[in-house]
């Protein structure tokens, strides 16, 4: 029964202790914990502030299979044809940089409202018109969505080619970016932008 009694109130004293906040050192400033403090003056962010500037990852590179995959196809198009982060938020004027690999990604910004399966796929061009690309036969052939409905910001991005584009969001919004090449918006490749005041 002692034996019992002497589990039971470790448990208990355990249970308190883990259930007690840390210590933490307020900052003279904001009363917020050192930790939090120190991040704010690393990134520039404080609690319920948006930044001036984002990236985003327009694409992956060395990750997945080599294209084209060997037969027993192992999802690679998600690893590579992805925008990293998928969301990103920003102040108004604020500029997103979109880093892209060399390939065929190009960025479509959609207004606030507009949710992926609001994009019309049936609306396409190709690479060539889209784009100016030149080269192999992809380009020529119509696999480059081009819905202008609700679209406010094209940047075209040459092909096979390594880039930077970015484009400053005035207005408070959640806005769509997707990669405007269907096969790769068809695996998923969007992502947002949210524009807070």
């Amino acid at each position: 029964m002692r034996f019992k009694y002497l589990v039971l109130s470790s448990l208990v004293l355990l249970a308190v202790a883990c259930a007690q906040p840390g210590p933490t050192t307020p900052s003279a400033a904001t009363g917020v914990s050192s930790a939090s403090a120190s991040l704010d003056r690393v990134s520039g962010q404080g609690p319920g502030r948006s930044p001036h500037a984002a990236t985003m990852q327009f694409g992956q590179v060395d990750v997945g299979s080599p294209f084209p995959p060997p037969a027993g196809h192992d999802q690679s198009p998600h690893a590579q044809d992805n925008v990293v982060p998928r969301t990103v938020v920003i102040r108004p004027g604020g500029t997103v940089t979109f880093n892209v690999p060399a390939g065929v990604h190009q960025i479509a910004i959609y207004a606030p409202g507009t949710e992926p399966e609001s994009i019309d796929t049936n609306i396409v061009t190709s690479l060539a018109a889209f784009a100016g690309c030149a080269g192999p036969p992809v380009v020529n052939a119509p696999l480059v969505i081009n819905d202008p409905t609700n679209r406010v910001a094209v940047r075209t991005v040459p092909c096979f080619t390594p880039a930077q584009r970015s484009y400053t969001f005035t207005t408070p919004g959640r806005y769509l970016v997707i990669c405007a090449f269907l096969p790769h918006f068809g695996v998923g490749m969007y992502g947002w932008v949210d524009v807070k005041a």
